[in-house]
């Protein structure tokens, strides 16, 4: 792939979440991004966006489904297993309001585990019972099975040799169930421990982005016309629930086309490593912990504290844990000629 933005955008996207989860730990209101949504959610469309057009651009260049798999599960899993390995056997200890015996022979302790295989659970024993965000640990990694599914139906399309109009119909049947019951229902349906409401909100993102490779549309991803997207949803920032609707194809348009522009200056500041995924797993439990220590912290120290702490983490686990796990992806066989 050409040189592009895409890990800065990323890096932008973890960053949303973090600042926006912020204002909700520390009892303020989440800011809202043209009176539409939140920054957090903001920030998840973000990466279901570029993941549409990268993983199914992955699945074309190599229609394999144990290499498919294999190359998610090493993006995922390594970075994974540490967080939740960390959060268990050293934040829990640290900060359960529980004796250290009760805490490790707790059947909610060693539960927590179930979060690698992505079945999300939020509960350690004894931590962070009393904050405002309360008994929840890691609230971001709820995303990571809704990725997951999103993975298995590509698999899936691809196995059953779906073209690029059964990607678009899948689109509009993900728009059409989010803007008529998931964005509407006030109840969760809960499978394999995930809201199902989240496959259709967040989902249409991602195959919006994954319509914008089946149709080869990447020489339509110019910055005049991401500008112009951007103009577009000002103009609809009063009317809120078609500015939703809108978002489908215009935050698409914005996302990937400052993405797949390059920047030499975003290139050397994001070169040493991609350390959103990093930021996005440990900002949650690290922003819960200094509210948990410091309570009466004021917002703008508090963020800075929290994104040197997201940041050293990520760094650390990018370079001592997903980048030599991804070493390891499977690479095509070369076809002999």
């Amino acid at each position: 792939m050409p040189p592009n933005n895409l890990n800065m955008v990323r890096l932008a996207a973890a960053s949303m979440v973090l600042y926006g989860h912020s204002f909700i730990f520390l009892g303020q209101r989440e800011p809202l991004f043209l009176s539409w949504v939140p920054l957090g959610p903001l920030g998840v469309f973000i990466f279901f966006t570029i993941s549409g057009y990268l993983v199914s651009e992955s699945w074309d260049r190599d229609p394999h489904l144990g290499r498919f798999f294999q190359r998610r599960l090493l993006r995922i899993l390594p970075g994974l297993v540490v967080c939740i390995l960390l959060s268990m056997l050293v934040l829990g200890p640290l900060l359960t309001t529980l004796p250290l015996r009760e805490y490790f022979t707790h059947k909610y302790t060693w539960g927590y585990l179930q979060n690698i295989a992505l079945h999300i659970v939020y509960y350690l024993p004894g931590v962070f019972e009393h904050n405002r965000v309360a008994n929840a640990t890691n609230g971001s990694l709820w995303s990571l099975p809704v990725e997951f599914l999103m993975y298995i139906l590509v698999a899936c399309l691809g196995t059953l040799h779906g073209n690029r109009w059964l990607t678009a119909a899948l689109a509009l049947f993900s728009a059409a169930i989010s803007l008529f019951w998931a964005q509407v229902s006030q109840e969760m349906l809960v499978v394999y421990n995930f809201d199902l409401r989240q496959a259709f909100i967040c989902g249409t993102y991602f195959w919006m982005g994954a319509c914008f490779f089946k149709f080869d549309l990447k020489r339509y991803l110019t910055l005049s016309n991401a500008m112009l997207a951007l103009f577009a949803m000002l103009c609809l920032e009063p009317w809120t629930r078609q500015l939703a609707m809108a978002s489908w194809i215009l935050l698409p348009i914005v996302v990937l086309a400052f993405g797949f522009a390059y920047s030499p200056t975003l290139d050397k500041l994001t070169g040493p490593g991609d350390y959103s995924y990093g930021i996005y797993i440990y900002a949650f439990p690290i922003q819960q912990a200094v509210v948990y220590l410091w309570p009466n912290m004021a917002t703008v120290p508090y963020l800075l504290v929290c994104m040197l702490g997201a940041l050293t983490f990520a760094i650390l686990s990018w370079h001592w844990v997903e980048h030599r796990a991804l070493a390891h992806k499977p690479r095509r066989p070369q076809i002999a000629s």
